[in-house]
């Protein structure tokens, strides 16, 4: 795939969160997992926790002089210890998951989060994220995939593991859309660490 086919199928990616968390992103931008965790100075027994294993509740993280940030539960991960492909593990999958920052690649994937019964009830902030924006400024760190990677809530659902995510060039979007159809050929668009000026990249926020 290149850059201007996924900007003319996907002009605008989308990231939600809990309403909790818009002052931390509003201060220092999009962080993955583990930048936020590196931010509150967490470590030893708690890092461990947070990271080692799939996440059974969201967590507030806290600290003086910090607005509050969100980690957001993992539960939709409910057979990933069976569904990691060969060549991989446990740890590397959740080790590529919690370095990265999310975005939906369509609308309807977006509305589906929300309407999860999880989330359904909380106040959500919504990042309408300009696609061609966000690539310019961090097109070497983009990866994608065409899972919802962090829901394995089937048995049947597909292997994937820390090689799941792929970068622009390398990501086959006519196999994927001939095989899956529109909606299955790409679903996650990702950046690994951080993208600190999302707020330059969003072209609408919903509060």
């Amino acid at each position: 795939m290149d850059v201007e086919e996924l900007i003319e199928r996907h002009p605008r990616v989308f990231h939600t969160m809990p309403a909790a968390a818009w002052p931390s992103v509003q201060r220092h931008g999009l962080l993955s997992t583990v930048r936020l965790i590196d931010l509150f100075g967490v470590d030893g027994e708690s890092r461990d926790r947070l990271l080692g294993s799939p996440r059974t509740r969201s967590v507030v993280l806290e600290a003086p002089g910090l607005p509050p940030a969100v980690i957001r539960d993992q539960k939709p991960m409910k057979f990933i210890d069976e569904k990691i492909e060969p060549g991989s593990s446990l740890a590397e999958y959740l080790t590529a998951i919690n370095s990265r920052v999310f975005f939906w690649a369509t609308p309807e994937r977006l509305d589906r989060l929300r309407q999860a019964r999880e989330y359904r009830a909380g106040n959500q902030v919504v990042l309408h994220v300009d696609t061609r924006a966000l690539v310019e400024r961090h097109g070497p760190r983009v990866e994608l995939c065409r899972l919802n990677s962090g829901a394995v809530t089937q048995k049947n659902h597909p292997v994937r593991g820390h090689r799941s995510w792929l970068p622009i060039a390398d990501y086959p979007y006519g196999e994927y859309r001939r095989m899956y159809g529109r909606d299955g050929a790409l679903v996650e668009v990702t950046v690994l660490d951080a993208v600190p000026d999302i707020l330059e990249l969003a072209d609408r926020i919903d509060v």
